[in-house]
């Protein structure tokens, strides 16, 4: 996304089909349809992706080259149910059975609520309606650490980040990247956790999960989001510290097995972008290819 030069955003979605990989331009959407909210990507079944732009609106891109489509979302009133009303927070979320779980939060400061609220979108019907209330997190259920010294703990009510979300049989995993988002970049993260979440915002099960982080040297930081196929997250380190020296990994969710990507020759420094039913795109200097090999190896 960059600014058009008009008072307009132009975005840019990167297709990725088969060996190619495409540059679609989005129709420039003024300054003020993202005054108040971080646009949301929703990776929908079947090749598709939609864009929330607010709580009442959805534009749905099916195709390379074909105007997206326009869809309003209805029930909106749920999402007013939280006093202040939160705001997409800005994120991915994949599913299997057209309900996504899209992340809300009360702004972007550190230690504001991450909400969770889902959305049922018919591809086919081009409608879209909200079917619950945002609901938090339960940040205790996190290991929670931001200063990494008992002595410094604070009082203020807790929260933890959550910026991913994968719906597959009939269960709700998330990505949370620590405590304090905003600062994560700047100053490191506490934690990072994959969690199945219940209905009442607990954790269920961790699936995997680093924590300590603030408590050793350096800083310490994950990205993670889900494939496409929802069959892998891909853990981006934040910083070029630690064990992965800033190199990417796989953790594999049907065994939660972590694995290390090996990178085609001459493109050993690529980033993973995406996979999907056994295929990998991949970014570097500017480049977009396509493998159906990364020799993956346990990390």
């Amino acid at each position: 996304m960059h600014m058009d030069g008009a008072g307009g955003y132009v975005r840019r979605l990167v297709w990725l089909q088969g060996a190619d990989a495409v540059l679609d331009p989005v129709p420039a959407l003024t300054i003020e349809t993202f005054a108040d909210h971080e646009p949301f990507l929703l990776a929908v079944h079947g090749g598709s992706c939609a864009v929330i732009a607010d709580p009442t609106e959805l534009w749905l891109h099916t195709d390379p080259g074909r105007e997206a489509d326009r869809i309003p979302i209805t029930d909106a009133e749920l999402v007013a149910a939280v006093t202040p009303p939160p705001r997409l927070q800005g994120g991915n979320a994949v599913s299997a059975d057209g309900t996504f779980s899209v992340v809300f939060s009360h702004g972007i400061l550190t230690q504001e609520r991450r909400y969770v609220a889902d959305l049922e979108l018919d591809t086919g019907h081009r409608t879209a309606r909200w079917t619950s209330a945002p609901r938090p997190l339960h940040p205790d259920d996190f290991p929670h650490d931001r200063f990494g010294d008992d002595a410094f703990d604070d009082d203020v009510e807790r929260a933890v980040s959550l910026t991913a979300s994968l719906r597959r049989d009939g269960l709700l995993t998330i990505c949370s990247e620590g405590s304090d988002l905003g600062s994560m970049n700047r100053y490191g993260a506490d934690f990072f956790t994959v969690a199945t979440i219940a209905s009442d915002g607990s954790v269920a099960e961790r699936l995997w999960e680093r924590a300590g982080w603030k408590r050793q040297p350096g800083k310490h930081g994950l990205h993670g989001r889900f494939t496409a196929d929802g069959e892998y997250v891909i853990l981006t380190p934040n910083f070029r510290t630690g064990e992965w020296k800033g190199r990417q990994r796989l953790l594999r969710l049907d065994d939660r097995q972590l694995l290390a990507p090996r990178m085609p020759r001459g493109r050993t420094t690529a980033a993973i972008l995406d996979g999907s039913n056994g295929r990998w795109w991949l970014e570097h200097d500017g480049t977009l290819l396509a493998v159906d090999d990364l020799g993956l190896a346990g990390a």
